[in-house]
């Protein structure tokens, strides 16, 4: 290029200034990325419950961060007013001779089934035709109780939070990718998982990329799900992730052979006694 004057070497070679020299090849390309990540519950498999009503909670059964629950299993017993009210509202219009398929009768019985309260125990109130003092409330899914507030004797509200139920035979890995290693990295991408606590590496594929980026860290939390089924892979684990990305073939020289200059990357080709500056545009860096 234009401004670069080739330099040539009088009375000995290149060699006798000491440059280490290195041939440009053409080789296939892999860039290894190694960051950390933390094993959290698939939000996918993971249930909030909250009850429906305002009341008091009795007969607490998921008692305890940790038990086990199927679906469909009793978490609690609830005093509701409000759920009382509309059983006696129910039983009401049945003694007055109305039944299934009345339209009061299935208006009550909708408001019920709203309010969460099983629909065996709306069947029992309309065949004894008798109030339940309390109604039963129901795991929505099978799984792991995460978090419990629910105590017996508790008040309670629809904003409550009673317990988190997550089923653990999945689970997600999130790992940091910083900006600068983003284009390199998409779903599918093959990720080497290190968990803490964990003998066995595991391996698994970036799953999902979120759209946006942590503003403080400057990081992306990259999601790869993982299956659980001997349930070792406990939530806040630590991570180390390793991912080898496949950059394709390329032209090859050493990092330190080219020179910055400014806006411009500089490289010396030697030619027997010739030394020539020659400007190269940089692809990917393998470091």
């Amino acid at each position: 290029p234009r401004g670069y004057a080739p330099l040539r070497v009088e009375g000995g070679s290149v060699a006798g200034f000491a440059l280490e020299v290195s041939s440009v090849e053409v080789r296939s390309l892999q860039r290894t990325i190694r960051t950390f990540g933390v094993v959290t519950f698939d939000e996918t498999r993971t249930s909030h419950v909250h009850p429906k009503v305002r009341g008091t909670l009795e007969s607490v059964s998921a008692n305890f961060v940790g038990k086990m629950v199927k679906q469909g299993e009793h978490l609690a017993e609830i005093y509701s007013p409000a759920v009382y009210a509309a059983q006696l509202e129910l039983v009401a219009v049945l003694k007055q001779g109305r039944g299934s398929g009345d339209p009061l009768v299935e208006s009550v019985r909708r408001r019920l089934q709203l309010w969460d309260v099983p629909t065996s125990q709306i069947e029992r109130i309309v065949q004894n035709q008798k109030a339940a003092r309390t109604f039963t409330l129901l795991a929505p899914r099978s799984g792991t109780v995460l978090a419990r507030q629910a105590l017996n004797g508790m008040y309670v509200a629809p904003e409550t939070e009673l317990v988190v139920v997550s089923d653990l035979s999945v689970v997600w890995v999130l790992i940091d990718l910083y900006e600068g290693d983003l284009p390199l990295v998409r779903a599918g991408t093959a990720v080497k998982l290190t968990i803490e606590g964990v003998p066995k590496v595991r391996e698994g594929q970036v799953a999902f990329l979120p759209p946006s980026i942590d503003e403080s860290t400057r990081t992306l939390k990259a999601r790869v799900v993982l299956a659980n089924e001997e349930g070792n892979l406990r939530p806040g684990a630590f991570v180390q992730a390793t991912l080898v990305v496949d950059l394709g073939t390329s032209l090859v020289v050493p990092a330190q052979a080219v020179i910055r200059a400014g806006t411009r990357n500089l490289v010396f080709v030697v030619s027997g006694e010739h030394v020539e500056p020659r400007e190269v545009q940089l692809g990917a860096s393998t470091r």
